[in-house]
């Protein structure tokens, strides 16, 4: 009878798996490339269902699930991982805002239902481009107004900007935006608050004694566009002498007061730069709520973060680099 040999490493020989790139009960390289393709874009659901319609595999959801999860989260240092622009550039141009995510939290506790909170968070969300060109970068962040800043400017950076670049920003009032463009570019930053969304406080401005409250709207706005914003705003003031309870008045003359030299208008115009923030905002329907927002849907932050930071790499050209990494730990993901 022969003894087994104690600390003696057995191997086993298989070169059909060492060829394929796939372990038992694991996905292949290919079939993780699927899903996540899949799973980024559509619930996970409707990912394993066109898994089976496009490519006759099936799989559950809970596996799309995981995969795209674990793919996403190797994306995160993704957003400027693209190539770098070789000629600087004069001029660009960046947009910030914010989107609020659905998110999902739970306590501590055997069921977890009877600690569930729904809560809603600020996703903040940057686009940027060399001006006259078509292409745009974004860059996410569910941190801080900070982070988003950081991120942005590693991407603005690859895009061609150096200390020579001035940057034009459009966005709506919050005081974050212009501080993070001037952490991004410095004295080159200038800010142009959105001119719709300006005459979203004209409209409040006008509001019970304009007769024809549009035309009135119109009228205050063409005076900035025109770049006559002192004397449409001393107009303002002695119209609140009349009225000085005038709520919506006296908001308005606040927010232009507030943020002088955000309302030139004119000479953005001169330069053929936006006077409105169109890109951010479409930014938000095809960029994060076409995934994050379905209806019904409810995140972990973590979660969400590693989806928006998933494609914000796929917006950014980076989709194809995620695959070329070290794909070695990933290969042996286990099947559900």
């Amino acid at each position: 009878m022969h003894k087994k040999k104690r600390g003696v490493e057995k191997r086993s020989i298989a070169p059909l798996r060492v060829k394929i790139g796939v372990g038992n009960r694991s996905y292949s390289k290919r079939c993780q490339k699927l899903m996540t393709d899949f799973g980024v874009e559509e619930s996970f659901a409707a990912a394993a269902a066109r898994m089976q319609e496009h490519h006759g595999v099936t799989v559950n959801v809970s596996a799309v699930r995981r995969i795209t999860e674990y793919h996403a989260a190797r994306a995160k240092d993704l957003e400027a991982a693209f190539a770098q622009e070789k000629n600087p550039v004069k001029q660009m141009i960046m947009e910030l805002d914010g989107e609020m995510i659905p998110l999902v939290e739970y306590g501590e506790g055997v069921d977890r239902r009877k600690t569930k909170k729904n809560l809603w968070a600020e996703l903040r969300i940057g686009v940027a481009q060399r001006h006259k060109e078509v292409g745009w970068n974004y860059a996410t962040s569910f941190q801080n107004a900070d982070h988003l800043g950081d991120r942005m400017g590693k991407v603005m950076s690859k895009m061609g900007m150096d200390e020579h670049t001035y940057v034009h920003g459009v966005g709506d009032g919050a005081t974050w935006i212009p501080e993070q463009g001037e952490r991004v570019a410095g004295a080159k930053y200038s800010h142009l608050i959105d001119l719709y969304h300006l005459c979203d406080h004209f409209a409040e401005a006008v509001e019970g004694w304009a007769m024809d409250p549009k035309a009135e709207v119109k009228r205050l706005k063409e005076g900035f566009k025109a770049g006559l914003g002192v004397a449409v705003l001393e107009e303002l003031k002695e119209r609140r002498i009349t009225l000085p309870e005038h709520e919506g008045l006296r908001t308005c003359i606040q927010y232009i007061e507030n943020r002088p030299g955000q309302f030139e208008y004119k000479k953005a115009k001169e330069l053929a730069l936006p006077v409105g923030s169109g890109k951010v905002e479409s930014t938000h329907r095809s960029l994060i709520q076409r995934r994050l927002k379905k209806p019904g849907t409810w995140w972990l932050r973590k979660n969400a973060e590693k989806m928006a930071d998933l494609r914000v790499a796929r917006a950014n050209n980076c989709w194809s680099l995620l695959w070329q990494q070290n794909f070695r730990n990933s290969s042996q993901a286990k099947a559900a």
